[in-house]
């Protein structure tokens, strides 16, 4: 492959955290335990954000939420969640 045939080149970097909370824990309460999963993508365009937790249904996860993402990113928005899901999904 030559430096002509390429056109463009993506860069992208995902960090997942999860952490898992006791029940009662000060963080979310409740009498159950609870997981909390964060995802981070990284782009050229800019930084995605997200998070979820099973809070209130153990084990059966709420949906994405968004915890910041750069505007050019919003067009993709979608695919990012799908991305993020597909992350925190290969870590278990």
């Amino acid at each position: 492959m030559t430096a002509e045939s390429v056109s463009s080149v993506t860069n992208l970097a995902i960090r997942v955290e999860i952490k898992d909370f006791a029940p009662y824990d000060p963080f979310h309460g409740t009498n159950q335990p609870m997981v909390w999963r964060s995802v981070v993508i990284e782009t050229v365009k800019g930084k995605a954000t997200f998070e979820q937790t099973d809070y209130g249904h153990a084990g059966r996860f709420n949906p994405w939420e968004t915890r910041g993402v750069d505007p050019a990113l919003l067009p993709a928005l979608r695919a990012l969640e799908l991305l993020a899901d597909a992350a925190a999904r290969a870590v278990i």
